[in-house]
């Protein structure tokens, strides 16, 4: 790795087995294909982020890929920094992602928190339990791959 190179870890989250819940899943088994830089490393982790933070600290910059409910329509791309995340949603915690924000603000404390982003889509369906993607956000895929290697380079 090159002096000037950043460490970079993409974390890809969320359940594989509730419809739009896995896109994260879905998105790092496209990257595990693909030929990524040296200096950048790759987990799948599904919902437990939380488990990970002797992996995190000390990355110069992390990127986060799961469904982000905005308020946005489903199928729209969003990329978010940390304190625009949306861990309420219709008055219910995300369990998930309130654990991954306590995890960054502990290791924040340290001082070796990474530049975190996060990147995904506005989920459609995250009650079924389906392996598959419902197509509109399956379709999105490509369009998030293409930003995840422009924050890469």
């Amino acid at each position: 790795m090159e002096k000037d190179e950043k460490n970079i870890l993409i974390l890809c989250t969320g359940h594989p087995y509730v419809t739009d819940s896995g896109f994260g899943f879905h998105v790092s088994k496209v990257l595990e294909k693909m030929k990524l830089p040296e200096n950048v490393d790759l987990m799948e982790v599904g919902g437990s982020a939380i488990m990970i933070p002797d992996i995190i600290e000390g990355k110069d910059k992390m990127i986060v890929i799961d469904v982000f409910r905005t308020k946005d329509k489903p199928g729209t791309i969003v990329r978010l920094k940390p304190e625009e995340v949306p861990v309420t949603v219709n008055g219910k915690t995300d369990i998930a992602k309130f654990q991954l924000m306590s995890t960054l603000q502990q290791i924040k404390l340290s001082g070796k928190c990474p530049d975190t982003i996060f990147i995904g889509v506005v989920p459609k369906d995250t009650q079924t339990m389906s392996s598959k993607l419902t197509p509109e956000i399956k379709r999105k895929i490509p369009k998030v791959i293409d930003l995840i290697i422009k924050e890469i380079t």
